[in-house]
């Protein structure tokens, strides 16, 4: 095999490789690429978001919104009995809603079918149904989480919808 042969060869494989990585490139591009999770309830240490508020039932909607259009989000959460000794204990909570920027207007805010508008306590190993209504102030699909801010703990996201 002469040295003209080799070097050929070598130059037909370096293209393969080439063409191979812009087949990949073009199909990243191109293809729907799912969102990022690295946010949110994720991105929190786990004995906060595994061993403090546990979160089930959660609805948002509408998906998208209009300006001036009302949104609701509802849903339970369960404070665990295994609460960690590391996060302070949720005797002086907020029920929050965390979204990009400010997307909403809180109309009102209930837990347990109360109007909930400032900070309170809140027991460990207790159920909690809440129910926000907001108003949208820019249009559009905007992503929120359900969120409970406690004092010297700070904001313990829930689950996130778009």
């Amino acid at each position: 095999m002469g040295i003209k042969n080799l070097y050929k060869r070598g130059m037909m494989g370096l293209c393969g490789v080439a063409v191979y990585a812009m087949a990949a490139l073009t199909m990243t591009v191109t293809l729907d690429v799912s969102t990022v999770a690295a946010h949110g309830e994720r991105s929190q240490e786990p004995f906060l978001w595994m061993r403090t508020v546990q979160w089930y039932d959660v609805k948002w909607g509408p998906e998208v919104t209009k300006v001036n259009e009302n949104a609701q989000i509802t849903g339970k959460f369960h404070l665990a009995e295994d609460w960690p000794r590391a996060a302070a204990r949720p005797d002086f909570a907020f029920f929050n809603v965390g979204s990009p920027s400010s997307v909403y207007v809180r109309l009102s805010t209930k837990i347990n079918g109360h109007p909930w508008f400032i900070s309170g306590p809140l027991q460990i190993g207790r159920d909690y149904a809440f129910e926000v209504q907001l108003r949208a102030r820019i249009p559009g699909r905007h992503h929120m989480h359900a969120m409970l801010n406690v004092k010297d703990a700070g904001p313990i996201a829930g689950p996130g919808a778009w």
